[in-house]
């Protein structure tokens, strides 16, 4: 009987927002048409389609996970960069890319896990000699 008022275990997706956001996820949807543009122009560097960085950002932003603008912007380009057909197309764009991340956690407009995430997977990917 007493056994009802017990609080249940978090979700595997409550989990990760807690370990990406913290106590605060976003409270608030992303703006999708800046996020794309953050993107397009500000990550990827033009190099990639436009259409196609808004269907990744949509189909992310249509998603149970939270998302700030920033954040959205940095995952649906990590997107093109994890993808081994676009490794020689964006293999210059990275290197600013992961300064772009780096001054947007800075200025607190994405979490540390996340840029971790994002330098990881580029590292990776595009580290010298592979």
């Amino acid at each position: 009987m007493f056994g009802r008022f017990k609080k249940k275990p978090p979700s595997p997706l409550e989990e990760l927002v807690k370990a990406m956001y913290g106590d605060s996820p976003p409270s608030s949807k992303p703006d999708l048409e800046q996020a794309v543009r953050l993107a397009h122009e500000n990550l990827l560097h033009l190099l990639i389609d436009e259409g196609e960085v808004r269907a990744i950002a949509k189909e992310l932003n249509d998603g149970p996970m939270p998302y700030s603008t920033h954040s959205l912007a940095i995952s649906a380009a990590l997107n093109f960069f994890r993808r081994p057909d676009r490794v020689s197309v964006l293999q210059h764009a990275q290197i600013m890319a992961r300064m772009t991340a780096l001054e947007w956690a800075q200025q607190k407009k994405i979490p540390p896990t996340l840029l971790a995430a994002f330098e990881e997977s580029l590292y990776k990917r595009y580290r010298p000699g592979e």
